[in-house]
Parts: C-alpha cells; sequence; structure tokens
C-alpha cells in the first residue's frame, strides 16, 4: 500500500513537468503551422465577407418592370480562393523560415485590403489571389529545382559538362548562385513586388472626400440620384 501512495506522490510532483512540457510542445507545434493556420483564417474570411459579395454582384442581372433577378448559384470566387489556400498551404509546407510567414503576411495584407478598400474591389481582389498564386508557384519550382539539382552526381553533369572534376567545380558555383537568386526572390523581390501592386491598386482611384470608404458603384449610384 505504501509503493502506492509513493508512486501517487512521484507522479503529483512530476506533473507540472508533464504540463509545461505539453504546453511547449503545442507552442512549438503552433509556431511550426502558425504560417500556416494564419493563412487559412485570412482564405476564410475572404471566402465569407468579399468572395460572397463579389459572386452576388457578378450574378445579378436586372429585370423587367423594376424586378430583380439573379442567376444560378455559383461559387466561382469562393472555389478560386479555395485553389489559392490550397496551392500555398502545399507550396510552404515544410519550408523553413521565413518563407511560410513572408506569404502569411501577405494573405494578411490582402485580407485587410479587400475588406476595408471597396474601390476597385474585384480587381483589388484578383490581384490578391493572383500574387499569393504566384509567390506559391515560385516557391514550389525553387525547391523542385533545389531536390533536383541535390540529386545530381558529379559523373552526371560530367556527360553534360565534359570532365568530372569541371562538373564538380560548376556544380559548387551553380547551385550557389541560383539558390542566392532564388532566396533574393522568396525572400524579397516577390513580396515587395505583391505588396507594390497591392498599394498601386488602392491608390489608382482618388478617394471620395464625401464617404472614402465607398465603391465605384455606391459612388455612381449617388451621382445618379443626386439632385
Amino acid at each position: 500500500m505504501t509503493d502506492y501512495f509513493v508512486v501517487f506522490g512521484d507522479l503529483l510532483i512530476a506533473l507540472p513537468t508533464y504540463m509545461l512540457n505539453g504546453f511547449l510542445a503545442t507552442l512549438y507545434w503552433l509556431g511550426d503551422a502558425g504560417a500556416a493556420w494564419v493563412s487559412l483564417i485570412c482564405a476564410g474570411l475572404i471566402m465569407r465577407f468579399v468572395d460572397r459579395q463579389v459572386q452576388s454582384r457578378a450574378a445579378f442581372r436586372p429585370g423587367r418592370s423594376g424586378r430583380e433577378s439573379t442567376s444560378a448559384d455559383l461559387y466561382t470566387a469562393q472555389i478560386t480562393t479555395g485553389i489559392v489556400a490550397g496551392l500555398w498551404l502545399i507550396s510552404q509546407w515544410g519550408m523553413g523560415a521565413p518563407v511560410p510567414w513572408i506569404g502569411a503576411a501577405m494573405w494578411i495584407t490582402g485580407t485587410i485590403l479587400v475588406l476595408m478598400v471597396h474601390m476597385q474591389g474585384t480587381t483589388l481582389l484578383w490581384n490578391v489571389k493572383s500574387g499569393i498564386a504566384i509567390y506559391a508557384l515560385a516557391v514550389i519550382g525553387s525547391r523542385l529545382y533545389l531536390a533536383y539539382t541535390a540529386q545530381l552526381s558529379a559523373t552526371q553533369w560530367a556527360t553534360l559538362i565534359g570532365t568530372s572534376e569541371s562538373a564538380a567545380t560548376v556544380i559548387a558555383n551553380t547551385r550557389g548562385n541560383v539558390t542566392s537568386i532564388i532566396l533574393w526572390a522568396l525572400w524579397l523581390v516577390i513580396p515587395l513586388g505583391y505588396f507594390a501592386m497591392l498599394l498601386q491598386q488602392v491608390l489608382i482611384n482618388p478617394m471620395s472626400l464625401v464617404n472614402p470608404l465607398a465603391g465605384a458603384s455606391e459612388l455612381i449610384e449617388r451621382y445618379r440620384t443626386r439632385r
């Protein structure tokens, strides 16, 4: 009976350590998968609050005698967001920092803009999706290149270049140079191009002094009904 109390006492003593380890393991897991979760949340917000409105406006058709009519329910906008989100999740899976978090920042920025800026909303939404898709494809392409070249031996390169000594030199120089270009593109060039494109799209039209948050359709309706 005494042994049971000893085991139970040891368990109580070790329980805080187990709980702390579990908490730290959860934090580490969230740190690894945090960028993916942030991207999924942003994609869900776009599908719920932006794609739905854009798809509804695209499906609207004016009816006769002042009656409104809509075409059959379509989910093209939502499907597009789902495809881009899936492509991004695949591309960043297992990718080291900071690429996953750069993509998450692109999702966050795009989501905030399409939720707040109604001017050129459809074009802005398309630019957000296409920009993230381009970045995801660039990540996939770079990973395929690095994985393929890592498997090639100096002997295999020699069949294309000449001697194995020359092949080894070319492999070292080429992979180093191309890897540097890939890192510059994924860490700086493509993300900056994406953010610059969104900023240019936001500032392409002057802000309405009457209603700064109004969209183009709202301004046109205001001008038509103004007396």
